[in-house]
């Protein structure tokens, strides 16, 4: 290791153009054409067709969730929740013993 330079800038070689990977996956060329993108239903709409629509007029609905934003949200306000009461009650037993000193 005497002769290790951390300092020291090398030339690092340049890209292939063609990747020995590409032939084995089978990549091809990328087009020209812009890719059509899939249409996303606005929060709260379902997606697609009612499941289970067999014709007799009871589709069912699959389980809708909350959005997870909304999720992480209301785990964020109960954690923020849970750090102020956590700090109420350290203030709380602080002045507790504070005056419990003081009387004595």
């Amino acid at each position: 290791m005497a002769g290790y330079d951390p300092q020291s800038r090398r030339p690092r070689p340049s890209l292939p153009t063609d990747s020995p990977v590409d032939g084995l996956l089978d990549v091809e060329e990328p087009a020209d054409e812009p890719v059509p993108v899939p249409e996303v239903p606005a929060p709260g709409e379902p997606i697609g067709d009612p499941v289970g629509d067999s014709g007799d007029g009871e589709g069912l609905r699959p389980f809708e969730a909350p959005p997870i934003e909304m999720t992480d949200e209301r785990a964020d306000l109960l954690h923020r929740l849970g750090a102020l009461a956590a700090v109420a009650a350290l203030v709380a037993v602080l002045v507790l013993w504070r005056r419990r000193r003081r009387d004595a």
